[in-house]
């Protein structure tokens, strides 16, 4: 085994959390800065927005972050902004936002695991987010970092596990994805040959026909299970 590929929001922290407070935040900041907006648009409203906005347009799955200033310059456009006004607008809230996008507490597992990790495998970050690694303080615990913006195609697209592959000089065979989704992360990751984690922190039940390779409730289970594949791999 030489690769070990991990999915970040709601993996190595609290992303439902993480995103309540951020956007909480931004219309307290909405609120002093464009009171007009904010009293038009609710953080629910900006949302339906960018849901509609994905289903219009399927290409864009891949960049949330542009999903997230479109939908706010169109709002603003929506209520008569011109089009400069409207990107300021959408620009300045967006870079307030992803401040607090970035201030998240990792669960107490993670850097513990991830470091002793380090040092025997090749590690990388996959997600369809648009964490800022590097504003988080944890970039140099991976050996690669990719995103779906990166990459041009978000998970459950074979392209970035692929990715992965090729920057750690790995076959599929040769690398487990360690993530929460069953969709995006462990059918994703089995499609393409990889060796699959569940990591269920909250106990949830699995409701599909085929499990993960493993599943764990922390990341301190996972430096065991993980010999026990390769245990099983080889026998």
């Amino acid at each position: 085994m030489k690769l070990i590929c991990f999915d970040l929001d709601d993996t190595l922290w609290d992303f439902e959390d993480t995103l309540s407070r951020a956007e909480a935040t931004l219309h307290r900041w909405l609120d002093e800065h464009y009171p007009d907006f904010s009293s038009r648009h609710s953080i629910d409203d900006l949302r339906l927005r960018r849901g509609q906005l994905l289903q219009e347009n399927a290409d864009l799955r891949h960049d949330i972050g542009r999903v997230r200033l479109l939908a706010m310059q169109h709002a603003a456009e929506d209520m008569g902004y011109d089009t400069t006004a409207a990107k300021r607008l959408s620009q300045a809230a967006f870079k307030k936002f992803m401040v607090h996008r970035n201030d998240v507490q990792l669960f107490d597992d993670v850097m513990p695991v991830l470091k002793r990790l380090r040092q025997e495998y090749t590690l990388c970050s996959l997600t369809n987010g648009n964490a800022d690694l590097h504003a988080i303080g944890i970039a140099d615990v991976f050996h690669h970092r990719l995103s779906a913006e990166q990459v041009g195609a978000a998970k459950p697209a074979p392209r970035m596990f692929l990715e992965a592959c090729r920057l750690a000089d790995a076959e599929p065979h040769e690398a487990v994805h360690v993530g929460d989704d069953p969709h995006t992360d462990v059918f994703a990751a089995r499609a393409v040959g990889m060796k699959t984690v569940w990591v269920n922190r909250r106990a949830d039940d699995w409701t599909h026909d085929e499990g993960a390779d493993v599943e764990i409730t922390s990341l301190v289970e996972l430096e065991d299970r993980l010999r026990e594949l390769l245990a099983r791999a080889s026998a």
